[in-house]
């Protein structure tokens, strides 16, 4: 799956990941927006949205965020890695609690690279 596909697929499941993607692009119009910070602007809202958001959307969505990272694409799941789950991850520091709600939802390959990440 390319990063294009992956963006596509998220946020086609809520009007919070629209948002967030198209603000991101029009902040950095006319310039595509770095594949990072579009992913972490999503990432950012995934956390935002999590607790308003129904179960079987979130269940959706980490599943294609495990997708992601268990896919042969090194260029989606690298963005999925540095952008999506870091920014996933910063709920640790910000809100613990929140970020013990997430992490659950995490597959294996995203909670370990947002271990990886936190512990550095």
């Amino acid at each position: 799956m390319s990063c294009q596909n992956f963006v596509n697929e998220i946020v086609a499941l809520s009007e919070g990941m629209q948002v967030s993607h198209r603000e991101t692009v029009e902040y950095f119009s006319p310039n595509e927006p770095p594949v990072t910070a579009l992913f972490a602007a999503i990432g950012d809202r995934i956390a935002k949205d999590f607790d308003g958001t129904s179960a079987d959307v979130n269940q959706r969505v980490f599943g294609l965020i495990e997708d992601a990272m268990a896919g042969e694409s090194i260029q989606l799941m690298t963005a999925v890695a540095t952008g999506l789950i870091e920014a996933l991850a910063t709920q640790k520091d910000r809100n613990e609690g929140l970020w013990l709600r997430i992490s659950p939802m995490l597959g294996t390959r995203s909670l370990y690279h947002a271990k990886a990440w936190l512990e550095s």
